[in-house]
């Protein structure tokens, strides 16, 4: 008798895209319903007058009129400004600094341990709790910081956090200091993974420590940094927490980033479509930054083959 040679085809169970299908649909659900549903949500509430609390005028379409008002809005446009400062401030503060921390628990020394836990620590405490600490040691008029700055001769300190020039600064600094952590541990999983015998062969060329950074360190890791500058990007433009209750945008107006604002103009002024348009512009924002920032990475990342 004659066998039929199986295909292939029917060794695969008719119902294996369901099946597949059932193990993705939680994601899915939630993808949509947290994701997709908001943001169209979004461009749908900033093409409408949606002002008030009983949306009585969420019918009323009014077109692009609310992203016209958020370019003759000063303080829209100042809180854009003010978070582009921002965003450049703490991207290359955490980044550069994460690296010299990487960098230096690299190497083995004494009390290692001990370091390593000290800055990790930060990164797992309450954001509010870490504000009131910081709050308390920079206090302009009797804080630890200015009264050791007073012992030291000088007898008009910095208003830090109160100060119209250096608020916006502190809380970048704040920012790096609690997140510092995360940069830290990926770098530094990206420094253990670099062959030793690159080292060992530019060594033997007679390359020194800053040419077999330059050379050998830095390229291998560049994977690793760009992933940490894209994600710190989309951190530093979701920055609410730490300009809320640091400063609340104060003093004045000189630390009130664009998240902060479009808050402020949602649930304090009842402007929802005004916030919203502001948000679509900050989403175009981003995805425009994260666009280039995908674009040049082939002018500076290595990836290993």
């Amino acid at each position: 008798m004659k066998r039929k040679a199986h295909s292939g085809k029917g060794m695969i169970p008719k119902n294996e895209g369901r099946v597949g299908l059932l193990f993705v649909l939680p994601f899915l659900l939630g993808f949509l319903l947290f994701n997709i549903f908001p943001l169209v949500y979004q461009i749908v509430l900033s093409l409408t007058n949606f002002n008030t609390l009983d949306g009585r005028n969420a019918s009323t379409f009014v077109g692009l009129k609310n992203f016209i008002s958020v370019f003759r809005d000063p303080i829209a446009l100042a809180s854009y400004l003010r978070t582009f400062v921002y965003v450049l401030v703490f991207v290359c503060g955490i980044n550069v600094a994460g690296l010299l921390v990487a960098l230096a628990l690299h190497r083995e020394f004494y009390g290692k341990r001990i370091v390593t836990t000290l800055i990790l620590i930060p990164y797992v405490s309450n954001i509010v709790a870490v504000a009131i600490v910081w709050l308390f040691l920079f206090n302009p008029f009797d804080g630890p910081v200015n009264k050791l700055i007073k012992l030291m001769g000088v007898q008009s300190p910095p208003y830090w956090f109160g100060g119209v020039n250096g608020s916006l600064p502190m809380i970048a600094l704040v920012a790096v200091w609690h997140n510092i952590a995360f940069q830290t541990i990926v770098i530094l999983a990206a420094l253990q993974e670099v062959p030793k015998e690159l080292h060992e062969a530019c060594t033997i060329d007679g390359g020194s420590a800053l040419q077999r950074f330059v050379n050998v360190t830095f390229p291998l890791i560049t994977p690793a940094l760009f992933f940490l500058v894209v994600t710190s990007t989309f951190e530093a433009f979701a920055n609410y927490s730490y300009c809320r209750v640091l400063t609340n945008g104060g003093p004045g107006n000189s630390s009130r980033l664009i998240s902060l604002n479009i808050y402020q103009q949602a649930f304090t002024y009842n402007r929802y479509s005004f916030a919203a348009a502001q948000t679509i512009l900050l989403f175009i924002v981003i995805l425009l930054l994260t666009r280039l920032q995908w674009k040049g990475q082939n002018k500076w990342v290595y990836y290993q083959m």
